[in-house]
């Protein structure tokens, strides 16, 4: 028979309270500190914040960067490029001027023939002709004047080299295009990953509210004797852990803040006011495919490569025909030019190549090889692309009846905190239950606005790839 001294017992209480106590104090510091934590991130978040809508975000990207201004920039060096491509069909003029000076005059000495036809003809002195020692060139000579040359027949060279710099611009146009419409992707992604983070620290702030709630009911029901001291203190500790969620929620929409700020390139921070969305008259798979494959960027950046790569061939085909140029040349002044005084000529000057080492037959061979390489990387983004915009595709609607089943899941999630809410007064529910019941109410709130997220990130980057994302903006308002 074990026998237990009242005292023992006193003794085992007393520890019991100390612990309980003490437990509670911890629960209380790590309460205060979370909320100083919370107070002061709130603090230096606290600054006005302007309204900005998704359009209004896109035209202030569009306006601000970098990567838009470049591409502006090499469209309007591809056009400059063309004429001077075209100027090549024109006449070059060119003035020029030129001074020699050689250490000895250029002479011809034909006195001795002079001599020998003076003997021929029976002349009495050979001086009688005259002096024949003369002089071809002095020793300096200067002259200047202007020169023209003009190739009138290339074999189509000339002609090639402007289309390239025209599909080159057009190159430049569908850089632009790619890059505002990823662009757009971007901002979508950034935008609305910065809503989910907003909306989440609403759920996650209801959460804490709805905690503090329960610890109050839950501490009027202990004094009442209705539930025990352990059902107070899961209270307590549920309190904690919504406040510490809370916090993790708050650096989440700081760091998404951060990140559209670098979208925008605009350190300031906005309220956003477009909402999720999603789309009503949305097409067939099908028709998202054809789209794809006959207006994505890449693909007619490749298409153009193909043009550019035929062009290539034509020009190196050039090669085998002659140029015909016409050259002139005009003195206007001179000193101590020879024979005639300041003359003009004209003429026409034709170069062929004879032989060069089989090197124009290697490059049109090696032309064509790029072209056909460039049709076998288009032909193999096309099925790519298809393939991605299924992924995407299926994406959307993955996550448009995953918020439609959500929906219906948060309706049986709200009557199910109504009721463990009411068993608990009753004191046929425990502190577990009713707390349970809370977060996987917010889970489910959490995980449809996770799903509106993922579909109009995932819309943006369908539409990106099918070139609709002006229609995307107007969708996303």
């Amino acid at each position: 028979m074990i026998e237990i001294q009242i005292y023992d017992l006193v003794f085992i209480g007393i520890n019991i309270k100390k612990i309980e106590l003490l437990i509670n104090y911890k629960i209380n510091l790590m309460k205060l500190l979370i909320r100083l934590i919370i107070i002061f991130s709130g603090i230096n978040g606290l600054r006005a914040q302007t309204a900005l809508s998704f359009s209004e975000a896109r035209d202030m990207m569009m306006n601000r960067n970098i990567q838009v201004k470049i591409n502006d920039k090499k469209i309007e060096t591809s056009q400059y490029k063309i004429k001077s491509a075209e100027g090549m069909m024109y006449p070059q003029f060119k003035a020029f001027g030129n001074a020699t000076y050689s250490d000895k005059d250029s002479k011809v000495n034909l006195n001795d023939k002079r001599d020998g036809l003076a003997t021929l003809l029976n002349l009495p002195s050979p001086t009688i002709l005259g002096n024949w020692d003369f002089t071809l060139q002095k020793k300096d000579m200067e002259f200047g004047g202007f020169s023209m040359n003009w190739p009138v027949y290339t074999g189509g060279k000339i002609k090639s080299a402007i289309k390239i710099e025209k599909i080159k611009a057009e190159l430049a146009k569908a850089d632009k295009s790619d890059s505002e419409q990823s662009l757009i992707s971007e901002l979508a992604e950034r935008y609305f990953n910065t809503k989910l983070a907003e909306e989440a620290l609403g759920v996650k702030e209801d959460v804490v509210t709805v905690m503090n709630i329960h610890l109050a009911n839950s501490l009027k029901l202990e004094r009442n004797g209705i539930i025990a001291g352990v059902e107070v203190l899961q209270a307590k500790v549920a309190v904690v852990e919504a406040e510490r969620q809370l916090l993790a929620s708050k650096k989440d929409l700081q760091l998404a803040r951060t990140a559209l700020s670098a979208t925008l390139e605009q350190e300031e921070e906005f309220s956003l006011t477009s909402s999720f969305f999603l789309k009503e008259d949305i097409d067939s798979l099908q028709q998202y495919k054809e789209r794809a494959v006959a207006n994505y960027s890449q693909i007619q950046k490749l298409k153009l490569f193909e043009k550019m790569a035929e062009e290539n061939i034509n020009a190196e085909k050039a090669n085998h025909l002659p140029n015909v140029m016409i050259t002139g040349q005009k003195i206007i002044a001179s000193h101590n030019y020879p024979m005639v005084k300041n003359p003009l000529t004209v003429g026409i000057a034709v170069t062929y190549d004879i032989f060069n080492g089989f090197a124009r037959k290697n490059k049109i061979l090696a032309a064509k090889s790029e072209k056909e390489s460039i049709e076998l990387s288009r032909e193999k983004l096309q099925i790519d692309i298809r393939t991605y915009v299924e992924k995407l595709y299926n994406e959307l609607k993955k996550s448009s009846e995953q918020i439609v089943s959500l929906s219906a899941s948060i309706k049986l999630a709200e009557e199910l905190v109504r009721i463990r809410k009411a068993s608990y007064a009753e004191g046929m529910s425990t502190s577990t239950d009713v707390i349970d019941a809370e977060l996987d109410l917010s889970g489910k709130k959490i995980e449809q606005l996770k799903a509106y997220a993922s579909y109009d990130t995932n819309l943006a980057k369908l539409f990106e790839v099918c070139d609709m994302s002006d229609d995307y903006v107007q969708n996303a308002k």
